[in-house]
């Protein structure tokens, strides 16, 4: 016999408030939502891809799709460098270097939305980056036309900046747990700080690494507030905001329940490297 079952369902007390909130907030709106997404939207009939197909034909999902790719690839790329820039020259020896740090975490300290508010003052037509511009004799640039390349590169920029100290507070805290023997060694033998940089500290941060980028991989297919704020929702769309725009503004449950399945399966599929890695640790 099992040894909870001598002891009855009084073991699994203390976690009920938990079941309960995953079956409240997780379990019934993804169960309601795949209903919801099989269901014909003329007949009611179930299953039904009746909600798939219009998905197909919609050219504004498959630039979703694409957004949902390019925006969280080139995001994590300019998160996991800039991370770990800031995170090997804050563990050096320097002058007011926890002021420093508390410095980067500033933009992920602030709420969302006060973040992207003053991003869109400064980047609008005649926001204070074009002011900035024009005091220095340079044409103005239009940040946020939507669908334009630079469009992207900004909300890529403003999205990095924002999350970046996620990935340098992890990198940071990997960086500390290497014994300052290790580079002390290497100092003795006459290596530099770039040297010792790339072939001692890079290296061992590496599962650090690999950890940041899987986990703000998983993070940055959800992004939705950073596009849709800066851009609107067809300025550079993305899978949730795409999901948002079909409910919203077309009333569309069928629609949106679908785009909103598809990301799940999208960030799903990405999280299962995170799970095997963590299986194996």
């Amino acid at each position: 016999m099992h040894p909870n079952a001598e002891r009855g369902w009084w073991w699994a007390l203390p976690a009920a408030p938990l079941l309960a909130y995953f079956a409240l907030f997780l379990v019934y709106p993804t169960v309601y939502a795949v209903n919801v997404a099989l269901t014909d939207p003329l007949t009611g009939a179930f299953p039904s891809l009746g909600n798939a197909r219009t998905l197909w034909r919609d050219g504004l999902f498959w630039r979703a799709v694409a957004g949902n790719v390019v925006v969280p690839v080139a995001s994590v790329a300019v998160e996991v460098v800039a991370g770990l820039a800031l995170a090997l020259f804050l563990s050096t020896r320097l002058p007011a270097r926890r002021l420093l740090r508390a410095t980067v975490i500033v933009p992920f300290a602030l709420p969302e939305i006060v973040v992207l508010s003053i991003m869109r003052a400064i980047f609008a037509s005649r926001g204070y980056a074009n002011a900035a511009l024009l005091a220095a004799g340079v044409e103005p640039v239009e940040w946020l036309v939507p669908g334009t390349v630079t469009a992207y590169l900004t909300v890529i920029a403003v999205d990095a900046w924002h999350v970046t100290p996620v990935v340098f507070l992890m990198l940071l805290a990997a960086r500390a747990a290497i014994p300052d023997e290790i580079d002390e060694a290497a100092r003795l033998d006459g290596a530099g700080w770039w040297r010792r940089a790339a072939l001692i500290t890079v290296p061992l941060l590496r599962p650090a690494l690999g950890a940041a980028v899987l986990l703000r991989g998983v993070d940055a297919m959800r992004v939705f507030a950073t596009p849709l704020v800066l851009t609107g929702v067809e300025g550079v769309p993305v899978m949730s905001s795409y999901a948002w725009h079909q409910w919203s503004d077309y009333g569309d449950d069928g629609a949106a329940a679908a785009a909103a399945c598809v990301l799940a399966l999208a960030c799903t599929a990405l999280a299962v490297p995170l799970l095997r890695r963590r299986v194996a640790a």
